[in-house]
């Protein structure tokens, strides 16, 4: 076990857990409890819900498993997705942000329902969408907990999920997005704390300039720049269109336009974290897959493809840096699993049971089939993340 990670990391962890609890008793108190659980009050700073918005998107996909992804799969195709999602915020910036913010709803299939006059296919198949889609994408989160967990730990990959997954399902199930939004903003500072380091390490950690380094991998590795090796050049395009048009829809992310001050604040804050995730993404891709060629064959065997980032780092930090970086990740594995487990529990709570089921509801029935929903879905998710698909990129672009 890695005590000082593990430290850090506990401590990391009380702190959400008291941001639930905190969360939880001002929404009891107050009048415009659903407000405060879905949109956390609508009074999200600029600044506040850019940070939100990179670290809801900034999965354990993205930070964690791009480094060997991008070995495994190639440059190209993350070059692709992460483009693709840039330009996915410009449209969401354009075409999203005004009308969900001015419409003063705190769901998406409550905003279709309004907009499309109540039509009842809308108001039951969209939420199920919603539940479906961010179900699996909320499995490759579990499964980046499970890995980060066992790593500090040195528990089994399934105990390690069991243990980190009921952390995410309790501070969810009691602060809703008021507690989702104050831990994302840790999150998001974290994230760039720690990419930002790992940029600085790297860099000193060159063994020759960066492109004759480059280029030594890539003879290791000829997939590594090779366009069309390990997935066809339409494949590409496909990861492109796809991240355009899902960061316009998906729920988790075109949730935070709702607790945004304003229309104004809300396109603000989607360019403001586009700029931040390009960087970030593309940057730490660049500088860190080469380093996966200095390791031996049998290193790459023994470790998940998702694990390769974290071995990159324990080459270049102490047990103090490291236990910040591993609580780095488990908060961009937090922040998009937080997010993922309110927009389905609010499809199922608001949209399903009090929009179709019960539409007398009061706002204490509600929330607590918001908390009861949040548990469900968080455990049975867990139960299948327990046994998960290889990639957690590809898994979470493909579903």
């Amino acid at each position: 076990m890695k005590f000082i990670e593990v430290t850090i990391i506990i401590f990391y962890i009380l702190f959400c857990i008291l941001l639930g609890i905190w969360a939880q008793k001002r929404i009891s108190t107050s009048d415009s409890g659903v407000d405060n659980y879905y949109a956390a009050g609508r009074n999200v700073g600029t600044v506040a819900n850019s940070l939100a918005i990179l670290a809801a998107l900034g999965s354990g996909g993205s930070f964690m498993a791009g480094p060997g992804s991008v070995w495994q799969l190639g440059i190209p195709f993350l070059t692709w997705m992460t483009v693709g999602s840039i330009v996915g915020f410009a449209l969401a910036s354009i075409l999203v942000a005004r009308p969900l913010r001015n419409s003063r709803k705190v769901t998406v299939p409550e905003f279709l329902n309004d907009r499309y006059g109540g039509n009842k296919i809308i108001k039951i198949a969209v939420p199920i969408v919603i539940i479906l889609g961010s179900g699996m994408y909320l499995m490759s989160q579990m499964k980046a907990g499970g890995l980060i967990t066992s790593y500090v730990t040195g528990l089994s990959y399934e105990w390690g999920l069991v243990v980190i997954a009921l952390v995410f399902i309790l501070y969810v199930s009691m602060g809703g997005m008021l507690a989702v939004t104050w831990t994302n903003l840790l999150q998001g500072s974290l994230m760039i704390l720690i990419t930002l380091s790992l940029f600085t390490a790297c860099i000193i950690h060159l063994p020759t300039s960066w492109m004759d380094f480059f280029k030594e991998s890539a003879t290791r590795n000829p997939t590594l720049g090779t366009v069309g090796t390990t997935v066809p050049i339409v494949g590409y395009l496909g990861a492109f269109v796809t991240w355009a048009t899902a960061v316009c829809i998906t729920p988790h992310l075109v949730m935070r336009i709702f607790t945004s001050t304003d229309a104004r604040s809300a396109k603000l804050s989607l360019n403001i974290s586009m700029l931040i995730y390009g960087i970030l993404m593309l940057g730490l891709t660049f500088l860190t897959a080469p380093f996966i060629g200095t390791f031996g064959e049998a290193v790459l065997q023994n470790y998940a493809s998702d694990m390769w980032l974290l071995l990159i780092a324990e080459s270049m930090f102490g047990p103090i840096m490291m236990g910040i970086i591993a609580a780095g990740i488990m908060a961009a594995v937090m922040s998009s699993t937080d997010s993922l487990l309110l927009a389905i529990s609010s499809a199922v709570a608001y949209d399903l049971y009090k929009g179709v089921i019960n539409p007398k509801a009061n706002q204490k029935k509600t929330l607590f089939m918001s908390t009861v929903v949040t548990w469900i879905i968080g455990i049975v998710v867990m139960v299948l993340a327990l046994n998960p698909p290889e990639y957690l990129v590809v898994l979470y672009t493909v579903q």
